[in-house]
């Protein structure tokens, strides 16, 4: 099969584009013909070797996000997938075995892997998956806007429903709306009947932002510290949730953008990870800081039935021909795109 591969990490000189064997599924497993794959940071750093990432043996597929169609079964997988099925796969693959997983716990699963980091992804035409990762996709979804819903949409959803509570009528912060995870915020807190305000490093973004339903943004490239006139669209006290992935450049301002009782709650440290923090502020305005953590099975597949409806449906910034895996890096590297980066599987 044809793939997008490195055989040690590094820049983006150290991609390969050649043959390797085509997967064989295992028991409980099935082949996916992956038709695209859309890109994270966590690909940057599995082909660089950044934020300490270390990959499975090499030669190795990085990618997290994919889809395409299940082309065959491994044993005791028939019944729970279809051969020819449109699917979009979850890359975290969990062990079922471990006390978490027994207990309907899985987003603690003490032994799980990431497909395009511990094991194989998707940066190539075939990926065998277990059954539980392949969930189907409606006719009306392309390839392309599939594969930039897992990863993202997991993880907003499961911030902003999960852990925050985002409820209607509440107004959430999202920063860095033109990142993936961003603009997949904005989608669900869309859905969810909140009202919607963001950050994001260019007017491009923000009107971008706009068009998918925010109320209003403030280009923090300009106006870094944005927390007044945030507050002041949220009408002079400041929103219910922000929702963050840039981590210490915006930490501060993002604070000062809270009402009083406000949640805040991270998932990505895309500017550095130390920031300070005053406890007086939060013990006096009952702040609640979270971190996202791992997620679950069932947030998964409890997001699947609003993309199933057509309520969710992705949002794609860019697409690249496989063979070109290293511009796409780099486009993602110098942060000029809405939404995902998504590659065509050949």
């Amino acid at each position: 099969m044809k793939a997008m591969y490195i055989q040690e990490q590094g820049d983006i000189g150290k991609f390969i584009y050649g043959d390797l064997p085509e997967p064989v599924p295992g028991p409980g497993e099935v082949l996916v013909r992956l038709r695209a794959a859309a890109l994270n940071h966590l690909d940057l750093y599995a082909r660089s070797g950044g934020n300490r990432v270390r990959v499975g043996p090499f030669p190795h597929i990085l990618g997290c996000d994919m889809a395409g169609e299940v082309a065959a079964l491994g044993p005791d997988a028939d019944g729970r997938a279809k051969v020819g099925q449109r699917v979009l796969v979850d890359y975290v693959i969990k062990c079922g075995k471990c006390e978490f997983c027994a207990t309907g716990r899985d987003e603690l699963c003490r032994r799980s892997q990431r497909m395009g980091v511990d094991v194989a992804g998707g940066y190539a035409q075939y990926l065998k998956a277990p059954w539980q990762n392949v969930y189907p996709i409606p006719a009306s979804l392309s390839f392309e806007h599939a594969a930039a819903i897992p990863l993202v949409f997991h993880t907003a959803w499961h911030c902003l429903v999960t852990k925050a509570g985002l409820r209607a009528g509440e107004s959430v912060l999202i920063n860095a709306a033109g990142s993936g995870v961003g603009s997949a915020g904005i989608e669900i807190a869309r859905a969810l009947n909140a009202r919607v305000l963001v950050t994001a490093g260019s007017d491009a973004k923000i009107a971008r932002a706009k068009e998918m339903g925010a109320e209003g943004g403030v280009n923090y490239t300009a106006t870094p510290a944005f927390s007044g006139p945030i507050r002041q669209m949220a009408g002079g006290e400041g929103v219910d949730v922000v929702f963050d992935s840039v981590g210490a450049a915006t930490w501060e301002e993002s604070i000062l953008s809270m009402k009083r009782g406000g949640r805040y709650i991270t998932c990505g440290v895309t500017s550095g990870h130390l920031a300070n923090i005053h406890l007086g502020r939060m013990f006096i305005s009952g702040l609640t800081v979270m971190g996202s953590g791992d997620r679950s099975r069932r947030e998964f597949a409890d997001f699947m039935r609003l993309v199933d409806m057509g309520v969710l449906h992705g949002v794609v910034g860019k697409v690249f021909p496989l063979q070109k895996a290293g511009e796409a890096h780099q486009l993602m590297e110098d942060r000029d795109f809405f939404g995902k980066i998504v590659l065509q599987i050949p």
